[in-house]
């Protein structure tokens, strides 16, 4: 029975003891709970070079519990909902996002070289660069392929067809950045062959070749940070198989230079 007494005590005095704490620190309990709306300010920008959709991923580091950003596609109008001081930093990061791209542009040259041929061509023989190949690879001769200049825009892709028989396909994805006082560029390369250079028997069991479409191949994949002006060697591959001719055996070598034009 007294044990039965002390259990009803113990829990009257719980009850008394939970119904005495102040009001306040139940409040407290939950920050948001008795709190009004704070008041957001919202403001209309038009972008000029960068869509709503990618500036809206661009501003995620810069956004807020309250932040609120919404588009339509197509029309580059972001609205941008946010606490008054927050807004200002959004507004601000907007500016230094939504700049013209940089024009940029390329010169690309494709060196075929070999280890038995006789002479280098004569503008290759003097040029510092295959110079410094000489040293570092086997082969003994160097003759420009082909050679075409590509005009590009800052983070889009540019892409040429070039080669004597338009066998090459060149994409180049830049990326600009002011890090250094000549600018630097990142730039993204792909090289792929679109013929090869195939047997092909004619009228009269007369043997020709001949440069026929193949299902593209890609001869090198690259990434390499150049400076404003800079020349550099992207990669050495070799020419798709199109029938044991002696010139698949020698080696490709993608030369590329790169200018920042404003």
């Amino acid at each position: 029975m007294k044990n039965i007494l002390r259990k009803r005590l113990w829990l009257s005095f719980l009850l008394v003891s939970f119904l005495l704490i102040p009001v306040n620190l139940l409040a407290d309990s939950n920050p948001q709970a008795g709190q009004s709306t704070p008041n957001l300010k919202e403001e209309v920008v038009r972008l000029k070079y960068i869509d709503a959709g990618s500036m809206k991923n661009l501003l995620a580091p810069y956004t807020g519990p309250y932040t609120r950003l919404s588009s339509s596609s197509g029309n580059g109008i972001l609205v941008i909902s946010d606490l008054p001081e927050n807004l200002e930093k959004i507004l601000a990061a907007i500016k230094e996002i939504d700049v013209k791209p940089k024009d940029l542009a390329f010169t690309v040259q494709l060196i075929e070289a070999s280890e038995t041929g006789e002479k280098s061509d004569p503008e290759l023989q003097s040029d510092p660069l295959i110079k410094e190949l000489q040293k570092l690879l086997r082969y003994k001769t160097y003759r420009l392929l082909d050679a075409t200049m590509l005009r590009a825009i800052d983070r889009q892709t540019s892409t040429a067809v070039f080669g004597a028989n338009a066998q090459f396909y060149i994409i180049i994805l830049p990326e600009t950045s002011e890090g250094t006082p000549q600018g630097n560029i990142r730039i993204e390369v792909q090289l792929r062959q679109t013929k090869a250079n195939q047997l092909v028997v004619k009228q009269g069991d007369t043997e020709e070749r001949a440069w026929v479409k193949i299902d593209p191949v890609e001869l090198i994949n690259s990434h390499l940070n150049l400076k404003s002006g800079e020349r550099a060697v992207v990669g050495v591959s070799r020419l798709a198989s199109g029938g044991g001719s002696q010139a698949e055996n020698n080696g490709l070598i993608l030369v590329i230079s790169g200018k920042i034009l404003d």
